[in-house]
């Protein structure tokens, strides 16, 4: 099993620059609503035309979209809410909306729309409050999903009914008049993939307990679990399986999250098989993920929209890629919320929720019409084990010297690894573990092939190198990274490679003059004044003939409430002061600016979650040229920066 790891949240540009390519998906065109959010987006096609069911927070926006590049306005549809979450599933010509918003007499409901005669832009549309055994008592819900194949609709997360949990409405004797079926009151269910009366409910918030739920819902009033499992993060948002039903895709919506996939062929005993995120470092939030053909399409807030091959569920390769929020990836509800990849014609419909998220109530709201072209992936797998010995060996760091992204991994405890890219050809290959000589050997991919490469790796034990120790320390905020050769022969370099987090990739931090060749004991120390809350350390060593060797990896894990400020500019500054902070648990933090005589002249309080941040902060237009203290408390623990002002 390979994971492709993805950290915090994280404004990186570095990493904004190495990962943020668009590839394999072309743009079209891109709707605009000024002052309006959009929420998930649905499609319908009729008679050879093409639409997009656009959720907005007051309504259904009604799009002919026939034509990519110029999409042409039919009608909104609206019912007197006003609400950000909207959800949209078709069935026949019958499009179903869901709300979290209410009327101020507390109806909510599920809203039904009758496409028949599109593009007739008289769409008769009513809402369903419930009958039978929940007569007007269906007021606010989630989310919705049709099993076409048995003609019912599941509504999730509704206020007051079902304990939050899934309620199915009978569609085969007229999809405009549901009628009461059952429920499911097991736990809340954020959203959920029925099929042939299985359901694959996504139990997001039950971290600990469970967050995916597998219903036998053959038996409307009787419901039956059938197996329950976590996903990586606990907190999954959505589900949709394979064609085969062998495997669930998932996804979870928090920071640093992944879509993930499963093997759930025996219900008994359900295994993650691999993960995957976009953006190494970045902390961005996925949110839906829609299977077509063996691909997953998935929407990713502020990383758009990923295509990735499902074809190997233990070995996910990323073949295409649309970043609908250019402004940059990392935490946060803005971006990209949802994409429909089910048209006739192959295009994708995006949606971005807005550009800088829920807290800017006039941002825009966007609709993007998007051509994919769907590559199949090369895949890269094997077997590492030592040279001397054949013990199989984990951790060992596989990296296809491409530029195509996500093209690495580690190798895990029975020395298995898989990896891939898009492109295919012949590459280099290079395998690094630690007191092993790294080992470079080409390899040829080819696209929906599967190229097996078993390697063998030499202990560097032998060789003129004999560490003797590695250890890494806290000093304030730095890290000390301390190291002691015995023996050394023609070394050239001491090479400090880092990462933040156990799985992200390695950098070079800095570099220490080898000894050349000694043969007693060596001290050699070097600071990390930048650390994360949780560092890894190797030594990297060149020798003068181009060799290189590695030493154990070391880490420093610093206290959960702490919180650094990696940068602060400009400074001197004209009264707009940025600087970077990062935090590892949800708090508020505050910055106060003293006068040189204590007196405080400026305050700003952030609620900021884990992760990497930018904060702006604007000191007034009356505050004189001088200079000032900035004091950044979380309440535990104060940072004292200094500030000259100079307009």
């Amino acid at each position: 099993m390979k994971l492709k790891l993805l950290f915090l949240v994280l404004y990186i540009f570095l990493s904004n620059t190495i990962f943020s390519q668009d590839y394999n998906v072309t743009f079209n065109s891109v709707v605009k609503w000024p002052g309006k959010y959009c929420a998930n987006i649905w499609g319908f096609a009729k008679d050879g035309k093409e639409y997009a069911l656009v959720g907005v927070a007051d309504g259904m926006v009604v799009m002919d979209v026939t034509n990519p590049a110029s999409p042409v306005f039919i009608q909104q549809l609206t019912d007197t809410i006003t609400n950000l979450w909207r959800e949209i599933k078709t069935y026949g010509n019958y499009a179903y909306i869901t709300s979290e918003g209410s009327t101020p007499s507390g109806y909510g409901g599920v809203g039904i729309a009758n496409l028949t005669n599109l593009p007739n832009p008289s769409i008769p549309f009513k809402k369903y409050h419930g009958d039978g055994g929940i007569l007007n008592q269906l007021k606010r819900s989630h989310s919705l999903h049709v099993d076409t194949t048995k003609g019912y609709c599941y509504i999730y997360g509704a206020t007051g009914l079902a304990n939050g949990g899934a309620i199915a409405l009978d569609l085969n004797t007229d999809p405009y008049n549901p009628v009461f079926a059952g429920m499911q009151t097991a736990r809340y269910i954020h959203d959920g993939y029925v099929d042939n009366d299985i359901m694959y409910a996504a139990e997001l918030g039950n971290s600990g307990i469970t967050n995916v739920r597998v219903v036998d819902f053959t038996v409307k009033n009787s419901p039956v679990t059938l197996a329950t499992f976590q996903t990586p993060t606990y907190f999954c948002h959505n589900t949709w399986p394979s064609n085969d039903k062998n495997y669930l895709f998932t996804t979870d919506e928090n920071s640093g999250s992944y879509l993930a996939s499963f093997d759930i062929s025996d219900l008994g005993n359900i295994t993650l098989l691999d993960k995957i995120q976009p953006t190494p470092g970045s902390g961005s939030i996925v949110h839906n993920t829609y299977i077509k053909d063996h691909f997953a399409v998935t929407s990713w807030y502020t990383d758009g929209i990923t295509i990735t091959d499902i074809s190997r569920p233990g070995n996910l390769v990323q073949v295409g890629r649309y970043d609908t929020y250019p402004n940059g990836s990392g935490n946060g509800f803005k971006g990209c919320w949802g994409v429909y990849p089910y048209l006739p014609s192959g295009n994708l419909l995006v949606t971005n929720i807005s550009n800088a998220g829920i807290s800017m109530s006039q941002d825009t709201g966007k609709l993007f019409v998007l051509t994919p072209d769907y590559k199949n992936a090369c895949y890269l797998e094997g077997i590492v084990t030592d040279s001397l010995t054949g013990q199989l060996l984990n951790g060992v760091d596989v990296k296809i010297n491409h530029t195509d992204p996500l093209n690495s991994t580690l190798s895990i405890y029975n020395g298995n690894y898989a990896t891939g890219q898009v492109t295919p050809g012949t590459f280099t290959v290079t395998y690094t573990k630690s007191a092993y000589v790294t080992k470079t050997i080409s390899a040829t991919l080819t696209a929906g092939g599967l190229t097996i490469q078993n390697v063998q790796l030499r202990s560097i034990a032998s060789l003129p190198l004999e560490l003797v120790e590695i250890k890494a320390i806290k000093e304030g905020n730095t890290n000390k990274i301390l190291w002691s050769t015995l023996n050394e022969l023609n070394t050239k370099t001491h090479i400090i490679q880092r990462k933040d987090g156990a799985n992200s990739n390695w950098e070079n931090i800095g570099e220490v003059a080898a000894a050349g060749n000694s043969l007693h004991t060596l001290n050699y120390e070097f600071v990390d004044k930048n650390p994360t809350f949780e560092s890894y350390y190797r030594i990297k060593t060149l020798d003068i003939d181009g060799s290189d060797f590695y030493s154990n990896i070391v880490s420093v894990v610093r206290p959960v409430n702490n919180f650094r400020v990696l940068n602060l500019y400009p400074n001197p500054s004209k009264g707009d002061l940025n600087m970077q902070v990062i935090v590892q648990k949800n708090q508020n933090i505050s910055f106060k600016v003293l006068s040189n005589s204590g007196k405080l002249v400026y305050q700003q309080i952030s609620y900021l979650n884990s992760g990497y941040h930018t904060v702006e902060l604007h000191l007034p237009e009356s505050l004189s040229n001088d200079n000032y203290l900035l004091l950044i408390d979380n309440g535990t623990e104060v940072i004292t920066e200094k500030i000259n002002l100079s307009r």
